[in-house]
């Protein structure tokens, strides 16, 4: 046997050279290098950069006082450079600290969009404008960063409308006087949305178009509530100052042959998009079984995740990917760059010289950037791609953490106000989990014995490696001659093959493991999710994206000549889509798949990232500490992930109307820290809650509550089954799970059914609650004023159903009045049991047909709070209620004028406004 293996080996054995270099590509490091401060100067230039820019945040300094510090540094450095070399790192360090709070001073401030803003009144105006870019919509397709709430509120719009996102470069503007009108140079940006009843009616707009029409702009709503996402802020980064519908049949474009480069990059995406709708309504595809049929979903999904357009995701499907985690397949950024540049850059021949390889990488990935319309977060992700390309090939010493850090500062410096947006600090964590972290450890678990399962027949190589991964090497040839005897000679590799599919499996999973538990943090702070099912989820989908991205590509090649051509890449798109849409869907049903939480306290992020900076330094260190990342990665997420307290006022009872538009939503905290939520908001004017995708509850309440670090309520209380109380109900049930709900009157409204079988499937206890009830609660005295148990049920919902609680603690005592109108009020009074309380939330939003004289005489409360929406089309709160109230000397709180107003009431009787 020992001849055997000698001869073979002759017969095999390349020169020792021809070996030297084979080992030396695929074990090009057995150990990994430790991290040294003087190995990594960029990277640690990049955090000391991104420092200074915390800092200037945080703390303002004169720019005429950073420039004669950085003078100072600059000579200290030099000095240290030319006397003390090893201290020279630190007054450097220093140098880029000073660098990025001048950089954050120095930055240019955004056009201000007071000019056209002002103009955002609600009048009837003319404008000029031109068109900078057209998006389809579709509400079933809602996502937050593409509706305006408002807009899906238009009486005049269809349920169902089709819909145009016009973005519009406004050149002029209408002034109105009493007397006389005059157009104005004005500047600035318009989100117009078109309606029409029929897709056929939509106008055939173009970028660069030349539009002059009569139009009613408003200011983009904005809810006043801690924690809240702002639609506006979001347009305001995009240049867009105001918002405005319009019928479709108004608009009569003028064709214009000139149009600016951003203008052409977005119709590029929005024509690319519309090759792959053009393959799914082609009869060939039609013609295809099911699972392999191209739908118009199916389009709309594809289009997000190739060129980044989300208009026509199926909100349903959106959810589905939100919750299990894998919702990064729509987001054309890091990943997709990352992923088509590994791909082509593999697929470059190896003769190619490295410089070409990395060359050609770059500029077939800028033109895949072009084509989704080179938004900003592709365009960071594309500079970060090419810089580290460059730095990895050009460096003498390939170091991740370097060329990761000069990706950050070449994008930071750029914008610094970048830093603090999520999507970058999302992209940079991830590269930080995966190149500073994962790899590190793959490199001392995985990675050997991966590459030991390659060139097995070259047994010279097993006289250079460990004795470990040498005998692993001998043990796959070991276990292939069985398999080659019965099989054939091909066969002997199978082994091998399985270990390295096997090996790449734990690879994936381990990479995976890493990130989710780093991403923690951010996903706590601005999703507030945690996706329990996310690294098995992922460990499917990423593989089965990478298989996707390609067939995706060849089909939309193809489509540009023929939609047939595009049918068989199309179809195999189809099932590889249909896979990864079945798993997701299965996968979100499970009721624990994920959970929602407030984002952690301070020190609990400090400490996470304290956790990250040890193990980027152990996985780089020789002995047996670098395992000790094992226990500080899962402690770091365990600190961002426990259920702390809410730091809410202890002793206090706090009463908080939320600003949810024309809707109520009003928060309770009881002295010892219970808490209740008597209504979520929703959208007005109808029994049932809106299903157009605009969720109050999901976008507004839940996250206001989890801004005020509530995991879970103890109470939510539902006045009466109209949508501007119910609608965001079912949102805050799934998120906050709570133990009791508290209702009144069955008015036989479906939706109102549909939430309580909800509650009840939940485990939430469901209680009905009618007048005179009287219940303890958390030390506080609950009195049900009404409605009456012998209300009439079974004829829809009425605003007299009302469930109307006052609640006392000690001297101090709340009325909260709902929806309540006058017969209500008048039977309250009747029955005798209406006492003078401490705070008055304003029945029916400050309508004429509530608080009357007699109610408010009866209970002469000192403060009172009214709820309801800005510029709402029913004029409340109305005037002749808040003379009645300042005629009665009653301090009045709006949520349409402050937002979120918080009333502290003490048990001396004593209230505190916050």
């Amino acid at each position: 046997m020992q001849k055997a293996l000698q001869y073979t080996y002759r017969e095999n054995a390349p020169s020792v050279h021809a070996a030297t270099s084979i080992l030396d590509k695929l074990w090009p490091r057995w150990a990994i290098e430790p991290l040294r401060l003087g190995r990594i100067p960029v990277f640690l230039a990049a955090v000391s950069f991104v420092s200074g820019i915390l800092l200037a945040r945080w703390n303002w300094t004169p720019v005429g006082c950073l420039l004669w510090l950085s003078a100072c540094c600059v000579l200290v450095t030099w000095l240290a450079l030319r006397y003390a070399p090893r201290v020279a790192l630190w007054p450097a360090l220093l140098l880029w600290l000073l660098a990025g709070m001048l950089c954050l001073e120095v930055e240019p401030r955004g056009a201000s969009a007071a000019g056209l803003a002002q103009y955002a009144d609600r009048l009837s105006r003319q404008i000029t404008a031109q068109v900078v870019r057209v998006q389809p919509l579709n509400a079933a397709a809602y996502a937050p960063e593409t509706f305006d709430p408002e807009a899906l509120e238009d009486e005049s719009a269809p349920k169902r409308a089709n819909l145009l996102a016009v973005d519009l470069a406004v050149d002029s503007v209408e002034e109105v006087k009493p007397d006389t009108s005059r157009m104005l140079p004005v500047k600035g940006g318009l989100r117009l949305y078109v309606q029409a009843a029929d897709v056929t009616a939509l106008p055939q707009l173009h970028c660069g178009d030349r539009l002059a029409f009569a139009v009613q702009m408003r200011t983009p709503e904005r809810y006043l509530d801690q924690g809240v996402w702002q639609y506006a802020d979001y347009l305001e980064q995009q240049g867009i100052a105001a918002t405005a519908s319009i019928h479709a049949t108004v608009l009569q474009p003028i064709p214009s042959s000139h149009a600016g480069f951003t203008c052409i990059l977005h119709a590029w995406a929005t024509w690319s998009a519309g090759r792959l709708q053009r393959v799914a309504d082609s009869r060939g595809n039609r013609m295809l079984p099911t699972i392999l049929r191209l739908t118009s979903d199916d389009a709309g999904m594809l289009s997000a995740m190739l060129f980044g357009d989300r208009t026509l995701l199926d909100h349903r499907m959106r959810l589905a990917f939100e919750r299990t985690g894998t919702f990064h397949v729509f987001v054309v950024a890091g990943m997709h760059l990352a992923l088509l540049a590994a791909m082509i850059y593999m697929l470059l021949p190896r003769r190619l010289p490295e410089g070409g390889r990395v060359l050609i990488t770059i500029g077939l990935t800028t033109v895949y950037a072009l084509l989704t319309g080179f938004q900003p977060p592709v365009q960071r992700a594309l500079t970060m791609t090419v810089v580290f390309l460059l730095t990895r090939w050009l460096s003498r010493e390939p170091s991740t953490l370097n060329a990761l850090g000069l990706a950050a500062v070449v994008v930071i410096a750029e914008a610094p106000h970048l830093i603090f947006e999520a999507s970058l600090q999302m992209s940079l964590l991830v590269i930080i989990a995966i190149g500073g972290i994962a790899v590190p450890l793959l490199e001392r678990t995985v990675q050997p014995y991966l590459r030991a399962t390659q060139r097995l027949r070259l047994l010279q190589l097993d006289t250079g490696l460990p004795p470990r991964i040498a005998h692993f090497r001998v043990l796959l040839r070991m276990y292939g001659r069985p398999v080659g005897w019965i099989f054939g000679r091909w066969a002997r590799s199978l082994p091998a093959w399985f270990v390295r599919a096997a090996l790449h499996l734990v690879e994936l999973a381990f990479v995976s493991l890493v990130a989710e538990m780093v991403m923690a943090l951010p996903m706590a702070i601005y999703f507030h999710r945690l996706t329990l099912f996310s690294v098995p989820l992922n460990l499917l989908c990423v593989p089965l994206l990478g298989m996707l991205m390609p067939t995706a590509i060849v089909a939309f090649v193809a489509s540009l000549i023929s939609p047939w051509l595009a049918i068989l890449p199309a179809a195999a798109t189809s099932l590889l889509l249909h896979a990864m849409t079945i798993i997701a869907r299965r996968v979100s049903h499970v009721p624990a798949v994920d959970l929602r939480m407030p984002a952690p306290p301070v020190w609990a992020m400090l400490f996470a990232l304290t956790c990250w900076g040890i193990c980027l330094w152990l996985v780089r260190r020789r002995g047996r500490w670098v395992w000790l990342t094992s226990v500080l990665l899962p402690m770091a997420m365990l600190a961002v992930t426990w259920p702390y307290r809410a730091p809410l006022h202890p002793g206090q009872l706090e009463v908080t109307a939320l600003d949810v538009g024309q809707g109520d939503s009003i928060l309770l905290a009881a002295p010892q820290g219970a808490t209740m939520l008597i209504d979520a908001g929703g959208q007005v004017g109808s029994s049932q809650p809106s299903n157009g995708g605009w969720d109050v509850g999901e976008e507004v309440v839940s996250p206001y509550l989890w801004s005020r670090g509530i995991r879970r309520l103890d109470v939510v209380a539902l006045t009466h089954a109209h949508s501007d109380h119910m609608g965001g109900m079912a949102a805050v049930l799934r998120n906050f799970h709570p133990r009791e709900l508290w209702v009144s009157v069955d008015a036989g409204s479906a939706s109102f059914h549909r939430l309580v079988q909800q509650a009840r499937e939940q485990g939430t206890v469901v209680r009905w609650l009618h007048a005179p009830d009287l219940l303890a609660w958390e030390g506080l005295h609950v009195q049900v004023l009404a409605p009456q148990a012998s209300a009439p049920n079974g004829l829809g919902p009425i605003n007299n159903d009302s469930l109307v609680m006052e609640i006392d603690y000690g001297r101090a005592s709340v009325l909260l009045e709902g929806d309540a109108e006058r017969q209500s009020e008048a039977t309250m009074l009747s029955s005798s049991m209406v006492h003078p309380v401490t705070l008055l939330k304003v029945g029916h939003h400050g309508s004429l047909s509530s608080t009357t004289p007699e109610l408010l005489q009866a209970l002469h409360p000192g403060h009172a709070v009214i709820s309801a929406g800005r510029h709402n089309r029913f004029g409340h709160p109305r005037m002749e209620i808040l003379q009645r109230l300042q005629t009665a000397q009653i301090r009045t709180e709006r949520t349409d004028l402050r937002g979120a107003s918080t009333f502290l009431l003490r048990d001396d009787g004593s209230v505190a406004t916050d």
